[in-house]
């Protein structure tokens, strides 16, 4: 299956790495509005055509899909640019900057007989699926699912990780760059999420970048989303609670897993016991550490393009629809509304 890309930053190159994995999905021509960088992108990987317009891209024939890699604020248009050009596309999350954009996207691509699949990759981690396993087990009963991921801009800035536009309001900053992740986790692990209310800051840029995220729903489960960038300690950790207290951490980026099953340390023995289970947890992390420096860990997109490629052949659903995207996108705009009115919010999903 031949694909076009559009956008040559970091994260085309875990697009063509992961269609090269597949081996049935080909890379045959990208698109940047800077086309030195194009030319770059495409001879570093061997690839035949460079654009500086991705409307080129459109006059190939048998492409499969386009790959949409660019900022946010221009996936609207050229979604719907591909969809009267008749292209299925995939597209980095978040889908849009908000609902409405999302909502003219869908209607573009039903009008045109076109399939959309959001790049929401967190969903396909392993660690991630397993959790969910546990989560929906019989006997787990889950009471709480919490997302805390917390990191410094300037860090991740300084190591090629995250770009200036990532904390500028027109892009969605910080809110629409990392919590689209936790928004669309929580929407999967939570399905009847029906109330947000969000406090926080603007403690070193002009978006919020220090905020905290309670999800009420209309059963006895609850979510907590936490998001910081200014840290001086990095965490990133999902956790499910159940109704008897057990708890499951997973921690990224390298998805080990610890079952909280400490008690209170009442004498000698309680406390030898505790400290054997730190340490088995210390060693269990940085041993996860070293495997993942000689296995790359998953990041999700090999699954959810291979997905979305068998979607196409076999006529299935996306496995990351529209309005998934959508769903997502409209939490990040009831967690927003509540930050910046300071009171709780009502959300409702949009039905597939």
């Amino acid at each position: 299956m031949k694909v076009a890309l559009v956008g040559c930053g970091r994260i085309a190159k875990t697009h063509v790495e992961t269609c090269r994995k597949l081996g049935n999905l080909e890379v045959v021509a990208v698109a940047d509005a800077d086309l030195n960088r194009a030319k770059s992108f495409a001879e570093s990987y061997n690839i035949e055509g460079a654009f500086s317009n991705y409307k080129d891209l459109f006059e190939l024939k048998d492409i499969a899909f386009l790959d949409i890699c660019t900022p946010t604020s221009t996936h609207e248009t050229i979604v719907r640019d591909a969809a009267r050009a008749g292209l299925n596309v995939l597209m980095e999350k978040p889908m849009g900057r908000n609902s409405e954009e999302c909502g003219r996207m869908i209607d573009e691509s039903r009008k045109q007989g076109t399939k959309i699949c959001v790049c929401h990759n967190q969903l396909f981690y392993p660690f991630v699926r397993r959790l969910k396993t546990i989560a929906d087990s019989e006997g787990f009963h889950l009471t709480c699912f919490r997302t805390s991921h917390r990191e410094n801009f300037e860090w991740l800035k300084a190591h090629g990780l995250a770009q200036p536009w990532n904390v500028s309001p027109e892009n969605g900053g910080i809110l629409w760059e990392v919590g689209t992740h936790l928004a669309y986790l929580q929407l999967h692990f939570l399905k009847d999420i029906k109330e947000v209310y969000a406090l926080g800051a603007k403690s070193e840029f002009t978006v919020w970048d220090d905020f905290v995220v309670l999800l009420r729903t209309s059963s006895q489960r609850w979510g907590v989303l936490e998001i910081s960038w200014i840290a001086q300690e990095p965490e990133m950790v999902y956790e499910i609670s159940s109704s008897n207290g057990k708890r499951v951490q997973a921690y990224l980026p390298h998805g080990y897993e610890i079952q909280r099953t400490q008690e209170a340390a009442g004498n000698l023995a309680g406390v030898i016991q505790n400290w054997l289970t730190d340490e088995k947890r210390i060693f269990g992390k940085w041993w996860k550490f070293a495997k993942d420096h000689l296995e790359k860990p998953q990041t999700g997109h090999f699954d959810l393009i291979k997905n979305y490629a068998e979607s196409l052949e076999k006529g299935l659903p996306s496995p990351v629809t529209g309005e998934d995207g959508r769903n997502a996108v409209r939490l990040l705009e009831c967690i927003d509304e509540s930050l910046r009115k300071q009171c709780p919010i009502e959300f409702s999903a949009w039905q597939n």
